[in-house]
């Protein structure tokens, strides 16, 4: 099976302004973690940029988190296959030149037993710094990841995939998931894919995953 990444898109379908939102709620949308669930309601409010197009998946910068901002018809498609786990908070878009406020939903991904399940192995690894690509580094587990982040590291020291592993603990029926904190990229199945192209989904643009190794 051939799996896809999928991010924000930055064509002509979105307009002339990427992000096309900007958060009118900034302490609830920076208090959101891929870490964990948020403990409270956020109240996730945005605004759509006067240069920029309304689409189905909708691009932000305000939320560090991993996820998307997904409309219903995009909710609907997701909910018929089998996502990581996840939540949806509710998410208000106004558009500024009619003052209409739309319901959008922040699907927000937090699942960090999936890092678990890498064939360490055999993955291939690579350090970054403050974001910037280094070497190839060996990871034995996530144990060892955390080791290495501890200390005066933690800030600049990162680890990403280069090439994706999986143990036997691994649900292969997952249509949609990322190995957090190793990729930033959500990663889903052809199947998933075709349904979001057959609907016409707007704002999402893919890329073949050629880094999965299953």
């Amino acid at each position: 099976m051939k799996y896809y990444r999928i991010s924000n898109s930055t064509g002509k379908e979105t307009g002339r302004t990427y992000p096309q939102l900007h958060c009118l709620t900034q302490p609830y949308a920076h208090s959101m973690s891929s870490w964990e669930f948020p403990g409270f309601t956020p109240i996730l409010n945005f605004e759509l940029n006067k240069t920029a197009k309304l689409t189905d998946v909708l691009s932000q910068s305000s939320i560090g988190a991993t996820g998307l901002l997904i409309n219903d018809k995009v909710k609907d498609i997701l909910n018929q296959f089998k996502l990581m786990g996840h939540k949806y908070y509710d998410a208000n878009i106004v558009i500024p030149k009619s003052g209409e406020k739309l319901s959008y939903y922040w699907l927000h991904l937090c699942h960090t037993e999936l890092a678990l399940q890498l064939d360490y192995s055999k993955s291939v690894f690579y350090e970054t710094e403050w974001a910037f690509r280094k070497e190839v580094i060996k990871i034995k587990s996530f144990d060892h990841y955390k080791e290495l982040k501890s200390g005066d590291n933690q800030a600049k020291f990162g680890v990403k995939l280069d090439e994706i592993f999986v143990s036997e603990e691994f649900d292969k029926g997952l249509d949609f998931f990322t190995f957090l904190p190793f990729s930033k990229f959500v990663i889903i199945s052809s199947e998933l894919k075709r349904a979001l192209e057959l609907n016409n989904v707007t704002g999402i643009q893919y890329e073949e995953a050629h880094e999965i190794k299953f």
